[in-house]
């Protein structure tokens, strides 16, 4: 059955709603997936709040001229797939690049941040980079460290002393 003009429109504005909205966006080519392998890495990504879905490329097109995004460098001519995130920038690189070892089969090839079309380097050095959550833990770490070094020092001048004493009372224990 063909899909009704309404429901071309809808699915355009549905997905220009999706990209207006996601912080990170990553492309990929999913060739020779079959549809349990395709289910699993939803599953995955659905556990992080990413957003996977295929779509047509002339419907992404559109949708990104829509919001006023530079098509150029966007050449694709396979089966693709989007992979969205409200919450964090990097996450769907993150997580696609380390589905990649089970699946060899999907190929990370762009994506948009910040409001730009990036090529899959950038996407792959995106992967890299630790979760907010990550970058956090690093952060408290990094500023609790000289309260940790000011408590050791003055909690060494209490120990001293404790030994000193406790000498004091073995050798008056003799």
């Amino acid at each position: 059955m063909a899909t009704t003009r309404k429901a071309k429109e809808a699915n355009l504005a549905s997905l220009t709603e999706d990209l207006k909205s996601a912080k990170g966006l990553v492309f990929t080519e999913y060739r020779g997936m079959t549809v349990k392998q395709l289910d699993q890495v939803r599953k995955k990504l659905r556990a992080e709040n990413v957003k996977y879905q295929v779509i047509k490329v002339t419907l992404l097109k559109k949708a990104l001229q829509a919001l006023g995004i530079k098509i150029d460098g966007l050449k694709y001519t396979g089966p693709l797939a989007i992979a969205a995130s409200t919450i964090e920038e990097t996450a769907p690189a993150r997580i696609l690049k380390l589905l990649t070892k089970d699946f060899p089969q999907l190929v990370l090839d762009g994506g948009i941040f910040n409001q730009e079309l990036v090529g899959s380097d950038v996407v792959i050095r995106l992967a890299s980079l630790p979760s907010k959550d990550q970058l956090r833990g690093q952060l408290v770490y990094v500023l609790a460290g000289p309260i940790r070094g000011l408590v050791t020092v003055m909690s060494g001048n209490t120990r001293k002393l404790l030994n000193v004493l406790n000498a004091i009372k073995d050798q008056r224990s003799k």
